[in-house]
């Protein structure tokens, strides 16, 4: 089955522009950071879309090239690592993100703000590892 092209480009071009965005916020100084609570909530919102986007790639890949029905994005992840997508320490970190939107969307407990600072500054290569590992593949299979 074909991808769709347009719909994978363009989830690719979100997780970019979120980045830089992300990035801006995250590197006010701590002092400014917290002086203004709209900087956590974007932040927040932000790392929200950017796992929606990439599970929505994840399970794209599944359903066309894989074949395979995915039920969470967590499951999604791991089926990408047995198809030697990307690497079982992405894909552990990616399972670990999607837990992570579970817990903001449905609010399971009180997330830590503090903690989703110190993710957007130093953990955002796993969205940059991800979309390498996703062009990787598609440029080795769209050349076949």
């Amino acid at each position: 089955m074909e991808l769709d092209a347009n719909k994978l480009g363009s989830r690719i071009l979100e997780i970019e522009r979120n980045l830089q965005k992300i990035s801006h916020y995250a590197n006010v100084s701590d002092d400014d950071f917290w002086a203004d609570e709209r900087n956590i909530y974007s932040i927040k919102h932000l790392l929200l879309e950017n796992i929606e986007s990439a599970g929505s790639i994840c399970a794209h890949i599944a359903a066309k090239r894989l074949h395979l029905p995915v039920s969470s994005y967590g499951e999604c992840f791991a089926c990408l690592e047995k198809a030697a997508i990307i690497t079982p320490g992405l894909s552990q970190k990616l399972q670990r993100m999607a837990k992570f939107r579970n817990f903001m969307v449905h609010q399971y407990w009180e997330i830590n703000d503090r903690r989703v600072l110190e993710y957007a500054r130093h953990n955002l290569e796993d969205f940059r590892d991800f979309m390498e590992a996703v062009k990787d593949y598609l440029n080795v299979n769209d050349q076949t």
